[in-house]
């Protein structure tokens, strides 16, 4: 070290136009580590999977290249969820990427009532598809299908017919 700048010399045999030049030991910047960055991110050609969970509901979805088939409980789509809001709000997520028909969609959904399931459907479903293909990860989530609504029924309290109703108050 030079003394009187307080600055490093270069090594012995080796000569820098300018110490930007010379390669600092301390940089955590190196090719190897931008070139795996870039492999790390994981894509996937062929079958995906996804967990999904509202309210009291847990749907474990797989989604495969196919033909647009659907199964839930070994039923149809039309069967499971006759309600055709329901429908729509499941199928969102291949409205939104314009993947409606390209995958076979197979799920065991339990717990819960209808609205549930196909809240949580649509989450499995979502994050199978970002799973397959992680470019579709900033549609989905400018969406808000990836996100989880945490909002849950309020547990039931002791002395009380449920989680706030009291029995009826009496003077005598």
């Amino acid at each position: 070290m030079d003394e009187s700048t307080g600055t490093e010399t270069p090594a012995e045999g080796v000569e820098y136009d300018s110490y930007e030049d010379a390669p600092s030991e301390y940089t955590t910047e190196s090719p190897e580590a931008s070139e795996a960055s870039f492999l790390a991110q994981p894509v996937a050609t062929g079958p995906a999977a996804g967990t999904g969970r509202r309210k009291q509901a847990i749907a474990r979805v797989r989604i495969v290249p196919g033909t647009g088939k659907w199964t839930i409980n070994g039923r149809t789509l039309e069967q499971y969820f006759p309600n055709k809001v329901q429908q729509q709000t499941v199928n969102e997520p291949f409205v939104l990427l314009g993947l409606e028909g390209q995958f076979d969609v197979i799920v065991r959904v339990n717990g819960g009532g209808t609205t549930g399931q196909a809240g949580a459907l649509r989450l499995g479903i979502s994050r199978a598809l970002q799973f397959a293909n992680i470019e579709h990860r900033p549609a989905l989530k400018k969406a808000g299908f990836l996100t989880r609504d945490a909002r849950v029924p309020e547990r039931k309290k002791a002395g009380l017919k449920k989680a706030r109703k009291a029995p009826q108050y009496s003077k005598r």
